[in-house]
C-alpha cells in the first residue's frame, strides 16, 4: 500500500484519504467497478486512523466517487455521481451566465457533443433514428403553422437527443440541463420565425452526423449558434 497512496504532512488525516483516492481515480489506477483497498490496508498504508478513513469514504460517496456496500466493501462508481453533477449544475445556475457567456459556451461544448456522437456513431443508431424523426416532426410542424411552443419544445427534443447520442452520461445530461436552461432564449429564437431557421440548422447537424463529416463540425456548430444568437435581438 506505501506504493499506492502518498501523503502530504500539511493536509488533514480527511483529506490525505480523499485526495489520495481523487489522485488515483484520475490517474486511473482505479477505475469504475474497481474496489478499494479495505479500511486497515488504507489506514496503515497512508498513516492515519481508520476513524479518518471512514470519515473520508462518507465524504467520497456524498460526492458519488464511492459506493460504500456494508459487508461487502467498498467501490469505485460506475455511474457519474448525481450529488456532484447536480452541485457543479446549481452553481451554474445561481451564476446567472449573460446571453454573451452562453453563447461562448454553447459554441466550445457543442463541438465536444458531435465530436462525441460520432467516435460512439456505431452505439447510437437509435438516437439517430429519433434524431430523424424529430426533423420529420418539425417539418410538420412548420408546414402547419404550428404553435410557437410546440416549436421550441421541438427543437429542445432534438438537443436532448444530441446529448443522448454522444453516449457520455456525464456530458448528456451537462447538456440537457443547459439547454433547459436557456429555454426562454430558446423560445425568443422562433418570436419572428416558425422554425424555418431552426430545421435548417438542425439538419445541417444531421447531416454532419450521418456523413460522419468531422471537417464540418466547426461550421455547422458556429453557424447553428450564430443564428441562435442573432435571433436574440430580432
Amino acid at each position: 500500500m506505501s506504493n499506492l497512496f502518498e501523503a502530504s504532512k500539511r493536509e488533514s488525516a480527511v483529506d490525505i484519504v480523499v485526495n489520495s483516492i481523487k489522485q488515483l481515480l484520475m490517474e486511473r489506477r482505479l477505475k469504475p467497478g474497481d474496489k478499494l483497498p479495505n479500511e486497515l490496508e488504507i489506514s496503515e498504508g497512508l498513516g492515519v486512523s481508520r476513524g479518518s478513513v471512514r470519515e473520508a469514504m462518507k465524504i467520497l460517496s456524498a460526492f458519488g466517487l464511492v459506493d460504500i456496500r456494508v459487508g461487502n466493501g467498498t467501490y469505485v462508481c460506475e455511474t457519474p455521481g448525481n450529488e456532484l453533477i447536480d452541485s457543479l449544475l446549481f452553481s451554474f445556475f445561481v451564476s446567472n451566465p449573460d446571453i454573451s457567456n452562453l453563447y461562448e459556451f454553447r459554441k466550445i461544448f457543442e463541438t465536444d457533443i458531435l465530436e462525441l456522437v460520432l467516435e460512439h456513431y456505431e452505439e447510437n443508431a437509435v438516437e439517430r433514428k429519433k434524431l430523424a424523426e424529430n426533423l420529420e416532426q418539425l417539418k410538420t410542424l412548420i408546414d402547419s403553422g404550428a404553435a410557437q411552443s410546440k416549436i421550441t419544445e421541438n427543437d429542445l427534443d432534438f438537443h436532448r437527443l444530441l446529448g443522448l447520442a454522444c453516449h457520455n452520461q456525464i456530458a448528456a445530461r451537462i447538456y440537457a440541463f443547459v439547454m433547459d436552461f436557456m429555454q426562454a432564449s430558446i423560445t425568443n429564437t422562433h418570436k419572428h420565425q416558425n422554425g424555418e431557421y431552426v430545421y435548417q440548422t438542425h439538419m445541417a447537424v444531421y447531416e454532419v452526423i450521418e456523413n460522419r463529416d468531422r471537417d464540418r463540425i466547426d461550421e455547422v456548430v458556429n453557424r447553428t449558434v450564430d443564428v441562435w444568437f442573432k435571433l436574440q435581438d430580432a
